[in-house]
């Protein structure tokens, strides 16, 4: 008896040709927040997801980087892999020392594992407490203090959906002395001013992707409402702020956005050059432990 034939995708694929960008990010230009999908017969589909994304690999997304100027990028473990994290690892061995990695683990993972995802360049835990959570904040908790006791500075990515729930990141603060960093500027709304993330930046206590605009957008490409947004997140605390293209842009589905588009609205929420270099290549050379002196 054959095989079931994967699912079909339910959202919107990426360029396959990206633009290139009309101003270029600054030389070392870590992409912070991306994602690859290999072949369902290799990379099976955890069947608790709540979208089925089309086959994006490693070679696709690098010419993005070359369209745009990414030099570095973080791949991060999507929903839709549960713990299996094979797809992530293959694509780090791939990548080599320009990529490093954020997964989402099983409690029961092993010190070797760890020590053998650090040493591809894994640097954090991934919460999803957006789509179909399959490891609690408990067990995620549990899993960076063990991490601290091997000596792996890893850190803990929090995609929440902080309008909503807007304790939920002060929560996670004072349950753990990790560095937090926050996806998709907390998908707060556009005109969000006086939320508890704006504190926890200024006192340096976590970290946000500016990434992803068309998940905090009321409004149709380029996305214009969320510009003062992005500013504010930034001027909050500059040495706490990433930036990413969240490439290939899922559960989209009337179109995804070209990555100049993305490039050109962060030359537009940053115009200063000397800020845009902190948020691309500084902030995350440190955070990801990328040789900085490389950059220069």
């Amino acid at each position: 008896m054959s095989p079931p034939a994967p699912p079909l995708p339910d959202c919107d694929p990426p360029p396959r040709v990206p633009t290139r960008a009309a101003e270029r990010l600054p030389a070392g230009t870590c992409d912070s927040h991306l994602h690859v999908f290999g072949p369902p017969a290799r990379y099976p589909l955890d069947p608790r997801r709540n979208y089925t994304p089309h086959e994006c690999s490693l070679a696709d997304y690098r010419q993005v980087m070359e369209a745009i100027g990414v030099d570095r990028a973080v791949l991060v473990q999507p929903s839709v892999y549960g713990t299996d994290n094979s797809a992530l690892l293959d694509a780090l061995r791939a990548g080599g020392a320009a990529f490093r990695g954020v997964a989402v683990l099983a409690p029961g993972t092993d010190d070797a594992a760890l020590r053998a995802m650090h040493a591809l360049g894994v640097r954090g835990l991934r919460l999803n407490l957006v789509n179909p959570q399959v490891v609690g904040v408990p067990q995620v908790l549990a899993l960076l203090e063990r991490l601290a006791v091997l000596g792996l500075p890893w850190h803990l990515q929090v995609l929440a959906d902080l309008a909503r729930e807007p304790d939920a990141l002060r929560s996670l603060c004072e349950r753990t002395d990790a560095p937090i960093v926050v996806d998709h500027m907390g998908k707060l709304p556009p005109a969000a001013r006086d939320h508890p993330l704006f504190a926890l930046l200024k006192s340096g206590r976590c970290w946000v992707k500016l990434s992803a605009p068309y998940r905090a957008s009321v409004e149709p490409p380029p996305y214009r409402d969320v510009a003062g947004l992005a500013q504010r997140l930034a001027e909050a605390n500059p040495e706490r702020v990433l930036w990413g293209t969240d490439w290939p842009h899922t559960e989209l589905r009337s179109g995804t956005p070209d990555a100049a588009l993305l490039a050109q609205l962060l030359h537009r929420w940053l115009p200063d050059a000397a800020m845009r270099e902190q948020a691309c290549v500084i902030n995350p050379a440190r955070l990801y432990h990328f040789p900085l002196e490389e950059t220069e």
